[in-house]
């Protein structure tokens, strides 16, 4: 088992800036499995625009279940003061990924690789890139 780290990850704009992911705590599901936290700490500083990373793993006698989810909060945008009052920050939307590999514990390490690698690979492929970038649909 790893010990929970911070995770640096490039960010998509034309020239990538890496974002640092601090851990945030690693605690048990109701499954019995564990569920890793990671937080960014926004520039702003106001915390509920912090991007944050989860790791789910789930494992039984006759397979694992490996959750991770990315969740960016995108916060509305305040255009002024009402009487002199400034509202609070809150959340617009969030743009969300999760991905589930689940692995029977029979399978062998080269198989778990090859399926790691088919998903990195489809994430940096065309169709995928066209998909989320524009919400082309494949026909």
């Amino acid at each position: 088992m790893a010990a929970q780290a911070d995770l640096v990850l490039a960010d998509g704009q034309a020239t990538p800036v890496n974002v640092t992911f601090y851990a945030n705590g690693v605690k048990a599901d109701t499954t019995g499995g564990t569920i890793a936290t990671y937080k960014s700490r926004e520039a702003s500083g106001i915390a509920i625009g912090s991007k944050s990373v989860t790791v789910g793993v789930r494992e039984s006698a006759a397979k694992a279940d490996i959750d991770k989810r990315i969740t960016t909060p995108v916060l509305e945008v305040i255009s002024g003061s009402d009487g002199g009052y400034t509202p609070k920050p809150k959340v617009a939307y969030n743009l969300f990924s999760r991905e589930q590999f689940v692995l029977p514990t029979r399978s062998s390490l080269a198989e778990r690789k090859d399926i790691l690698a088919f998903s990195k690979n489809l994430n940096a492929h065309a169709v995928m890139t066209n998909a989320v970038w524009n919400f082309e649909p494949v026909w």
